[in-house]
C-alpha cells in the first residue's frame, strides 16, 4: 500500500478493543499462561449443534463437544485445526485447546476449525476433500506445492480404487514439508499422514 501496513485476521483485531478497555491483565485473566484470552472454534460434522463457539483457551476438546450437544453416533475421529490440522485419537479428548498443549502432541489450533467424524463417516472421501482443498488453494509459485498437491490427490484417488499408494504419499509428504516455500504447502499432507498414523485411513 506504499505505507507501513499491519495485516491481521479479524479475530485478532476484534480482541484489540477488549484489551484497550480492560487492559492486558484483564484480557489475560482468561485462558492459560501460554494462550491468553478466548478463541473462536468452528465445530462441524457429527455434532448435534454445529456452529462457532467462543471459549477460553484451555477448554478441553471434550468440553467443547459437550457445548455443541455431543457427538451424533459413535465418535471415530477428530480433525483439529482445519484442513492444515491433524487427526487426533479419541484418547486426546481431554487435551486443553491451547497452543502449547496442541504443540506437545504435534497438533495445531490452526484456523480453529474442528471436524468431528462418527463411525458412519467416509474417511477416504473426507481426506480427499482436504487434498482437493490444497490443490485448489496452492498459488503455484513453488513446484513442490503446485505439483505435489495434485499428485497427492491423484494418489488418494488411486488408493480408493484399490492401489497401495502409502509409499508414494509418504514421499510426497516429505517433499511438501521440506521443500515448499510457505506454510500452506508445508502442511498440505498433515491430515493425510495423521489419518494413516491413527488408522482411520487404510493404505
Amino acid at each position: 500500500f506504499g505505507e507501513p501496513t499491519v495485516v491481521n485476521n479479524v479475530e485478532t483485531l476484534a480482541n484489540v478493543p477488549l484489551i484497550l478497555m480492560g487492559g492486558g491483565p484483564g484480557f489475560a485473566a482468561s485462558g492459560t499462561g501460554g494462550s491468553n484470552g478466548t478463541k473462536l472454534f468452528c465445530l462441524a460434522g457429527a455434532v448435534e449443534k454445529p456452529g462457532v463457539y467462543e471459549v477460553p483457551f484451555g477448554t478441553t476438546i471434550r468440553e467443547l463437544l459437550d457445548l455443541a450437544g455431543g457427538v451424533r453416533g459413535e465418535l471415530h475421529a477428530i480433525l483439529v485445526g482445519g484442513a492444515a490440522g491433524r487427526f487426533l485419537p479419541i484418547s486426546r479428548l481431554d487435551t486443553p485447546l491451547t497452543f502449547e498443549h496442541l504443540r506437545d502432541i504435534k497438533g495445531t489450533l490452526g484456523s480453529g476449525a474442528i471436524m468431528v467424524f462418527n463411525t458412519e463417516a467416509d474417511m477416504g472421501a473426507a481426506v480427499r476433500r482436504v487434498a482437493a482443498f490444497f490443490r485448489d488453494e496452492s498459488c503455484g509459485q513453488c513446484v513442490p506445492c503446485r505439483v505435489g498437491t495434485v499428485r497427492q490427490e491423484e494418489a488418494l484417488a488411486r488408493m480408493e480404487a484399490g492401489s497401495d499408494e502409502r509409499a508414494v504419499l509418504d514421499d510426497l509428504a516429505m517433499v511438501l514439508r521440506d521443500a515448499s516455500i510457505c506454510g500452506l504447502g508445508q502442511l498440505a499432507a498433515e491430515a493425510v499422514q495423521s489419518a494413516f498414523e491413527l488408522g482411520v485411513l487404510e493404505s
